[in-house]
């Protein structure tokens, strides 16, 4: 979502102008990777400024323990799901937090994830 943002997605930028708002829009350390990740040159530092206004939500302890049982729970179902996902969600979840993603079926079957 927060790629779609910076290409000016209409539907993306008004979703995310109306949580950010009311302060309660944040960022995975997942998600600030990929940023990184694939934005080059200016335009990085650009982003940068308006992303590192944002709370970040962290790969910590509780959310590795919760990654590993969505694993679990993801290969017992015979769910193929990436490690980004499984990371993202975990951190969500460990972290009381929606998730807010064009990409839901990615996620679907973790149990106790919400979205926005």
């Amino acid at each position: 979502m927060v790629l779609d943002f910076f290409k000016g997605d209409i539907k993306t930028v008004q979703k995310i102008k109306q949580y950010s708002e009311a302060d309660i829009l944040c960022i995975t350390s997942v998600s600030y990777l990929e940023l990184l990740s694939v934005i080059r040159g200016q335009g990085r530092w650009d982003v940068l400024k308006v992303i590192d206004k944002l709370e970040m939500l962290n790969f910590d302890r509780k959310a590795a323990v919760r990654a590993a049982k969505i694993y679990e729970q993801a290969e017992d179902a015979h769910i193929e799901m990436g490690m980004r996902e499984i990371v993202n969600a975990s951190i969500c979840i460990s972290n009381n937090a929606l998730l807010l993603t064009s990409e839901r079926r990615q996620y679907e079957g973790v149990n106790g994830l919400k979205f926005v």
